[in-house]
């Protein structure tokens, strides 16, 4: 097949996968889709899964030993997204997920509202449109909850009065208050306009999952935390760690890397207390806290110092990238609706036209309980050089396939997790981290990737109790508060916390592989430069990028 008819073949994948997945399209500025939702329901499900099967079926008759490396790259992609998507679907993750507070059905509304425009007429005509399919979304998800009560496949408790409490939230607001109002004008019309369907449409369905949930779901939610305890639980874990991470890991051996890497980063803790004049960095934390120095005053105040943080780390780029974003980023507090149950820190990318700028939010949530010095790696995985770079690189590379420059996260998300947490190390050698407790906090968010795939596995294989997994986020450096968020957070989306470490890891030995091979050559910018323009790749192909596979 001829280069002209594969990308043919991948952009008619490309678009019936915006159909499909419409607010993937309103996440990258395409607006076609704006007025609609996913189909949750059979439908929906039967037509994903019978694109996907066509799909691969048009792969295999490729072959692909003839291909120039970007078409290549364009088939791995395509192919990755299609069998994960098969996995889940044989696997049934949507019961697991549908009421889940980090991206069940409740969630949907908060994405739809942070990231669709309605500053037109017809954007708010296809705003509303939007809005008024949330009934029909939400009923479907309201089947699929009462099947996986039938069925015992259902989040645990922790999850369930999580994703509960979100549905309170929301519905407790006045509809002039609400959510949905916030990509809205002052043009009162307008406003009142789409407070009438919130309440009158949004509201009540809504309602009715609540009830669901609250009636129904919450009681029948699991007292366990892990997913091998569910009815097929270790094939459901192992869909989700291949659909991840791209690779077919055991979780035994990811465990007991995890173990290794976090006894190597404590130590290198260790020496960083060492320096501030501490015995141990529990210490050094402790009496730093206890001094109130490791706590900002405000969300103004944690919003300033992200800013901060981004304008330095843009300035110093030049000197390790030869290839910037065309802009830097923007810096944003997590609303506080939603803020209770995100993570502190989360990168959403600009849209194809510009209009919208990457966003870096940063989560102002019990501040008094969140770490000063761990927020500039946080800023240095999330914005500069982390997210932001080779998010808006990616979709800036001319010539290259939508699938690829927006579509790689469907294919798993271990290269740019990898890419973020690689980048908390690279911005020590950039010189961006001020002082020793600075690093001290890089090296703590080090040692919490590693405590992932100790607590991932641990909770969904080994048994693990959500108090203990809690207690090793603490024992890694990670405030109270952050460890109870993020262990629920694994507990919720079993797989995804393994993506950081085992993602990095393979850059990691990709640098050594290049640097082995070129010698006196090698230059750390044209290792950057090519590991952004290579792109989010499953990580078989990006070994075979770098040939390290």
């Amino acid at each position: 097949m001829a280069g002209e008819q594969i990308r043919d073949l991948v952009d008619r994948y490309w678009e019936g996968l915006l159909q499909r997945e419409p607010l993937m399209g309103t996440f990258i500025g395409d607006e076609r889709y704006d007025d609609r939702l996913p189909d949750l329901g059979p439908a929906g499900r039967a037509e994903e899964e019978t694109a996907s099967r066509q799909a691969l079926q048009a792969l295999a008759a490729i072959d692909a030993d003839t291909l120039d490396d970007a078409d290549r790259a364009d088939l791995d992609v395509m192919r990755a997204i299609c069998e994960r998507s098969l996995a889940r679907i044989e696997q049934r993750i949507d019961r697991f997920e549908v009421v889940n507070h980090m991206h069940g059905a409740g969630t949907t509304l908060a994405q739809v509202a942070s990231l669709q425009r309605a500053d037109t007429p017809e954007r708010v005509d296809r705003y509303d449109a939007r809005l008024r399919a949330f009934p029909g979304m939400l009923d479907a998800a309201i089947e699929i909850a009462r099947e996986a009560v039938a069925t015992g496949v259902v989040t645990p408790r922790i999850v369930a009065e999580r994703a509960l409490a979100q549905l309170d939230r929301i519905l407790a607001l006045a509809p002039e208050d609400s959510p949905a109002m916030l990509p809205l004008s002052e043009d009162a019309a307008v406003r009142e306009r789409i407070a009438a369907t919130v309440r009158d449409v949004l509201y009540p369905a809504h309602a009715r999952f609540r009830d669901v949930v609250r009636d129904e779901y919450v009681p029948a939610s699991t007292q366990t935390i892990g997913m091998s305890a569910l009815p097929g639980g270790e094939g459901m874990y192992a869909a989700e760690v291949l659909g991840w991470t791209s690779l077919d890991l055991d979780p035994k051996t990811v465990h007991e890397l995890g173990v290794e890497r976090f006894e190597q980063i404590q130590t290198e803790r260790d020496v960083v207390a060492a320096e501030l004049g501490f015995a141990t960095p529990a210490e050094a934390i402790a009496d730093r806290t206890a001094r109130g120095e490791n706590t900002l005053p405000s969300p103004e105040a944690l919003v300033a110092m992200a800013e901060d943080q981004v304008r330095r780390s843009w300035e110093v780029a030049p000197s390790f990238f030869g290839r910037l974003p065309s802009a830097n980023c923007q810096v944003r507090r997590v609303e506080e609706f939603r803020e209770a149950d995100e993570p502190f820190a989360f990168y959403n990318p600009p849209t194809e036209d510009g209009s919208r700028p990457g966003i870096y939010y940063i989560n102002a949530y019990d501040l008094p309980d969140r770490a000063m010095h761990h927020v500039a790696s946080v800023t240095y995985h999330e914005a500069n050089p982390g997210h932001h770079f080779q998010i808006a690189l990616e979709q800036e590379t001319p010539g290259r396939s939508a699938l690829r420059r927006f579509g790689g996260a469907f294919a798993g998300s271990a290269y740019c997790e990898g890419w973020g947490l690689y980048s908390e190390r690279l911005a020590d050698e950039m010189g961006l981290y001020l002082d020793g407790w600075e690093r001290l906090g890089m090296l703590d968010n080090q040692a919490h990737r590693a405590a992932r795939l100790i607590t991932d596995t641990g909770i969904h294989m080994l048994g693990w109790t959500r108090e203990a997994s809690i207690a090793k986020l603490e024992e890694a450096g990670q405030t109270h508060t952050d460890a109870v968020i993020e262990v629920d957070r694994y507990i919720g989306m079993p797989g995804q916390a393994l993506c950081y470490m085992v993602g990095m890891i393979e850059i990691e030995k990709a640098r050594d592989a290049t640097r082995e091979r070129e010698g006196a050559a090698f230059s750390l910018r044209g290792f950057h430069d090519r590991v952004l323009a290579i792109g989010q790749l499953p990580l078989p192909s990006f070994r075979r990028a770098f040939g390290t596979g």
